[in-house]
């Protein structure tokens, strides 16, 4: 054999044996167990990063609310004081100029209260012109008429002659803004039928439905599932019973209160109710009010009254006299002093302005806007009055009585 085919055939058979030396990598491959640059093994992350559908620390869901913050309830509508341009921008259906007229292209113009809301079965074409702020459009019609929920009349529908009234669920009809009488609320917590947002609003504690709207929405409605009264509750008149609890106790604890109109106390026989005169506070009947105490109240006097931020079903237990939402979870707490503008509030009687005027979203708050409290600028029901200065507003339906220590404007007996 020559040389060169020699040479050749040995170079092959060295080429071909695999001869147990450590060969490296070939060009572009990488050892065993390597990653190219920036890649990561299964499932590891990034410096920092989070698995998935975790959050940083402190970091809310999508919509969550911190603990203790109140859910917008607005609907993207303006609030009272809210700049608007257009009255659908308002939660009240009601955009009006600095001087309270109708607002005009480029002007300043801000939500305001809204007046003379519309009845049930009247036309309508959004909640906030309904006086239950219920507009009923089945089927997303353009146009409806405002829900008629049945049974006793609520808050700002129509009522026939001022003081007394049956046909309304708090028994009180007036005419507070000029558009005619109107059913009131009483003040502090819901009566039993009346419209409702939650449990707390209510004397009884209990917001459920009652029905629902032919659009498909269910009317919630203050209830009483119990076999008496709970403080709060009308009773007495206006085809409303008297037994109030504690079960049993006939027609006692169903007394007038400041405004006039009787409801519910809470006590008994042989305890002094809530409100009235007394020397210490072991007298004072507990079963209703556990922080009741004997404490001077509105007017000075020693009576069995609530602190300010007890709990409490309306101003009269109230050692302020005053009974309103508090601004965190809008639960009833007494209150030291009368409430600002804005503020959430329950009667005229509880606000620093002229009255109390609905929110548009079923709550109501306190202005000082003369044109949305109507004419009369003197003392409103329950309000402390002088029977010798300026009279009190819905007169003569409701008035001051004379020959009484401290006197409140109270319905006409």
């Amino acid at each position: 054999m020559k040389p060169f085919h020699l040479a050749l055939m040995l170079g092959l058979s060295l080429s071909a044996c695999d001869c147990g030396g450590d060969d490296g990598p070939t060009d572009g491959a990488l050892p065993d167990g390597a990653l190219p640059d920036g890649a990561r093994p299964d499932g590891a992350r990034p410096d920092g990063a989070l698995p998935d559908g975790a959050l940083p620390d402190g970091a809310l869901p999508d919509g969550a609310l911190p603990d203790g913050a109140v859910p917008d309830t607005s609907g993207g509508c303006g609030m009272l004081g809210d700049v608007c341009a257009t009255a659908a921008g308002c939660c009240t259906g009601n955009c009006v100029a600095a001087g309270g007229e109708a607002c005009g292209v480029g002007g300043d113009c801000r939500c305001a209260p809204r007046v003379g809301c519309t009845a049930a079965g009247v036309a309508c074409a959004d909640d906030s012109e309904c006086c239950n702020n219920l507009c009923d459009r089945p089927d997303g019609a353009a146009m409806g008429t405002c829900a008629t929920p049945g049974s006793c009349r609520t808050a700002g529908e129509p009522c026939s002659g001022e003081g007394l009234s049956g046909s309304c669920c708090s028994t009180v009809c007036l005419d507070t803004d000029g558009t005619g009488p109107r059913c009131q609320f009483l003040g502090g917590c819901r009566v039993q039928d009346d419209l409702c947002r939650t449990d707390g609003e209510c004397c009884s504690g209990e917001c459920s439905e009652s029905g629902t709207t032919a659009d498909g929405r269910p009317i919630m409605r203050c209830a009483n599932a119990g076999s008496c009264l709970p403080a709060g509750e009308v009773c007495g008149e206006g085809g409303a019973s008297s037994n109030c609890c504690p079960n049993g106790g006939g027609d006692t604890g169903c007394e007038p209160t400041g405004t006039g109109f009787r409801r519910c106390f809470g006590g008994s026989a042989d305890c002094t109710i809530p409100s009235r005169p007394c020397v210490d506070t072991a007298e004072c009947c507990a079963d209703a009010f556990p922080g009741i105490q004997c404490l001077p109240d509105r007017t000075g006097t020693n009576a069995c009254c609530l602190p300010e931020g007890e709990s409490c079903a309306f101003g009269d237990v109230c050692c302020g006299g005053i009974c309103v939402p508090d601004a965190v979870d809008g639960t009833l707490r007494c209150a030291a002093m009368c409430v600002p503008d804005g503020g959430a509030c329950a009667t005229a009687a509880d606000c620093c302005g002229c009255g109390c005027v609905s929110d548009g979203m079923g709550g109501n708050v306190c202005t000082s806007d003369a044109a949305e409290c109507g004419a009369c600028m003197g003392p409103q029901l329950g309000e402390l009055c002088d029977p010798v200065a300026a009279p009190c507003c819905n007169g003569p339906a409701v008035v001051c009585p004379t020959g009484v220590e401290f006197p409140t404007c109270m319905r006409a007996p």
